[in-house]
């Protein structure tokens, strides 16, 4: 059930355009606002209540799954919760205007549209890196929470990375998590690295970024990217977003000529689209032994 459910999602993503308000964005920004017009949140919460604001709609789903005990049922939900929280329109869009004005060599427009989707500094040579990352929490993250924990492990990792973009946007004097843009960085963009959210998002990130950059081995160069991953595994320091970009840069070898705003991005974005099936096929043959159900 698990392989079929991430089959049809994943299909339906490729073929249907998501309304940008069933996103896990727009859901995510309405149980934030909820919970800010109770004061139960804001950029200084303690550690306490933010595990409250993400496990609570998980073990609510958890125990709805267990009481009902329906197989069609629990097969509807993880077809919604994959649709709501696998991929993003809003990233796709932006990606395709970076693209055209990449063919135009409108570079200046190319930082813009990167910046809209998470490229902070808008350098162009970090778009492909940014690509990963987004693609990273989009897809390759959420899948490997949904096969190892389920619908409850998907509603986990989306309520807490889309909290740290908010706790970021808070911190930066905005308010609204209505206004949000349609991915997070990668490190703490608010100057201070003790903040509750990312120390979450470091534990919560430490088994899908070690098992995504060891698929980038196995469909990039392995024996370069091994120089970087082996030591992520007893990294403790180092955030998802640069053991991330650290492995696919390794594992997709750029020639000189090819380091351009079109080359580089398109070339790491399809290593993540490469590992992406990678980790597919790894459920198969996971479902196929009886691992997986």
């Amino acid at each position: 059930m698990t392989l079929i459910s991430l089959l049809i999602v994943m299909a339906l993503e490729r073929v249907t355009s998501k309304a940008p308000e069933w996103h896990v964005h727009a859901l995510v920004g309405k149980y934030i606002k909820f919970l800010q017009g109770r004061h139960w949140f804001s950029d200084t919460a303690s550690m306490f209540s933010l595990l409250l604001i993400i496990f609570l709609p998980a073990l609510l789903v958890w125990g709805i799954e267990q009481a009902v005990d329906n197989g069609l049922l629990t097969f509807a939900l993880q077809l919604v919760v994959l649709w709501v929280c696998l991929g993003c329109p809003i990233t796709r869009k932006n990606y395709k205007f970076y693209l055209q004005a990449a063919q135009r060599k409108d570079f200046e427009a190319c930082s813009l549209h990167s910046v809209a989707f998470g490229n902070e500094s808008g350098e162009l040579d970090k778009v492909g890196q940014q690509l990963v990352f987004i693609n990273y929490r989009q897809y390759a993250a959420v899948i490997i929470a949904f096969v190892l924990l389920g619908v409850p492990g998907v509603i986990i990792y989306s309520i807490a990375k889309e909290l740290q973009l908010f706790t970021y946007r808070m911190a930066a004097n905005d308010n609204n998590p209505e206004e949000i843009k349609d991915e997070v960085m990668g490190e703490c963009a608010s100057g201070n690295d003790e903040l509750s959210i990312d120390k979450i998002m470091h534990v919560i990130d430490w088994v899908p970024v070690r098992l995504t950059t060891f698929g980038f081995m196995v469909v990039g160069h392995f024996s370069r990217a091994l120089t970087y991953w082996l030591p992520a595994l007893v990294d403790t320091t180092s955030g998802a977003k640069t053991i991330l970009n650290n492995v696919a840069v390794a594992a997709e070898e750029v020639e000189a000529d090819q380091q351009n705003c079109i080359d580089e991005p398109c070339m790491l974005v399809r290593l993540a689209k490469r590992n992406v099936l990678f980790i597919l096929v790894g459920v198969s043959v996971l479902t196929m032994v009886g691992a997986v159900a």
